[in-house]
C-alpha cells in the first residue's frame, strides 16, 4: 500500500511538471522543450520501473516503463543534435520497449508470451544494414526474418508454462527459410509462397471440416436410435 501511494504521489508531481511546461509553451516562454520532455519521460519511466521492482503484482509496469524510457532517450538525443538521431531514434524506442517485455518474462517464466513481443521489438530496433542500397535492403530484410526466427526458437527452448511449446519450431523454421531466400534474392521462390499460404489454409480448413463431419456421421446412428449395445453382464443375465 505504501508503494502504491508513493507511485501516485510521484505521478502527481510529474503531471504538475507537465502542466507547467505546457503552460509555459502556451504563453510563449522560451524553454528547451525537447530537454524538458525527455527528462519528464525518463522520470515517468523511473516511476514505472520502481513499481515493477517493488511490487510483484505490477509486472505490467515494465512495459510502459520501457516505452517511456525509449521516448525519453529519443527526445534527449534529438535535443542534443546527435548525428543520425532522427534515424535511430525509433530504434531506441523499440529497443527499450523490447527490454520491457523481456523484463516481464524474466520476472515470471510463466509469462512466456512476452518473449514474442520482446523479440519482435528488438528485431525492429536493429539499424538498417548498408543504407538504402539494394544490397543493404536485402540484408536488412534477411536480418529481420532471422530475428523473428530466433524469437520463436527461444519460445520453443526457454522454460515457462506447464507444457513444452514445440509448435514454435514451425514458424521458426518457416521464418529461417524466408531469411535464406531473401538473402539469396530468390525472387522466383518467394513468389511461390504467394500461392502456398492460401493453399495451406485451404488444406488445413478442409482437414478440420473432414474430421468434424466424419465424427458427426459416426455419432449420428447411436444418437438417432437412442439404443446402446448391451454389456457383457446384461447378456449373461439374459441367458
Amino acid at each position: 500500500m505504501r508503494t502504491r501511494r508513493t507511485v501516485v504521489a510521484l505521478f502527481g508531481a510529474l503531471l504538475l511538471a507537465a502542466g507547467a511546461l505546457l503552460l509555459l509553451q502556451a504563453v510563449g516562454a522560451a524553454v528547451a522543450t525537447g530537454l524538458f520532455w525527455g527528462v519528464l519521460f525518463l522520470a515517468a519511466a523511473a516511476v514505472f520501473w520502481f513499481l515493477f521492482a517493488t511490487d510483484c503484482e505490477s509486472w505490467w509496469a515494465a512495459i510502459p516503463g520501457g516505452a517511456l524510457l525509449g521516448l525519453g532517450l529519443s527526445a534527449l538525443a534529438d535535443e542534443a543534435g546527435l548525428p543520425g538521431a532522427g534515424t535511430w531514434g525509433g530504434s531506441l524506442f523499440l529497443g527499450a520497449l523490447g527490454i520491457g517485455f523481456a523484463a516481464v518474462y524474466l520476472r515470471d517464466h510463466g509469462r512466456w508470451w512476452a518473449i514474442i513481443p520482446a523479440g519482435v521489438m528488438l528485431t525492429l530496433a536493429l539499424p538498417a544494414v548498408g543504407g538504402a542500397s539494394e544490397a543493404g535492403a536485402r540484408a536488412s530484410g534477411a536480418l529481420f526474418f532471422v530475428g523473428l526466427a530466433v524469437t520463436f526458437m527461444l519460445v520453443a527452448v526457454l522454460p515457462g508454462g506447464p507444457g513444452r511449446r514445440r509448435w514454435a519450431w514451425i514458424p521458426a523454421g518457416a521464418l529461417a527459410v524466408l531469411a535464406v531466400l531473401v538473402a539469396l534474392e530468390a525472387t522466383a521462390l518467394l513468389s511461390v509462397f504467394t500461392y502456398l499460404w492460401p493453399l495451406a489454409l485451404i488444406a488445413g480448413g478442409g482437414f478440420l471440416l473432414w474430421r468434424a463431419l466424419g465424427r458427426r456421421r459416426t455419432a449420428e446412428p447411436v444418437e438417432s436410435s437412442g439404443e446402446r449395445a448391451p454389456s457383457a453382464g446384461e447378456e449373461s443375465g439374459s441367458r
